[in-house]
């Protein structure tokens, strides 16, 4: 028992819910120790990473395809599409 690590936490009101479904959890150590594994090696800056560039790249795909938003619809001319200079320069930007 002396090679035991201890960490006493707490959680604050909006975390309740949590806090709740930690006391029917019967190994609260390990159970909390794998979630954190578990975001550490996937949900930290990998996942992110990865997260961000597939959101960008269907945000980048549904700007070439579709026309841009004008305020007037009636009016819409070829030039109110997304150039492919505008869609390379968003891409930079992401």
């Amino acid at each position: 028992m002396g090679n035991r690590m201890r960490l006493s936490i707490s959680f604050k009101q909006q975390h309740r819910h949590i806090f709740e479904h930690l006391k029917s959890v019967p190994n609260k150590s390990d159970y909390i120790s794998k979630a954190v594994e578990f975001y550490m090696n996937h949900g930290s800056s990998n996942g992110s990473s990865d997260l961000h560039d597939q959101i960008r790249e269907i945000v980048m795909e549904i700007l070439q395809k579709s026309p841009v938003p004008c305020a007037n619809q009636s009016n819409i001319e070829q030039s109110d599409f997304l150039s492919k200079e505008d869609a390379e320069l968003l891409n930079q930007l992401f």
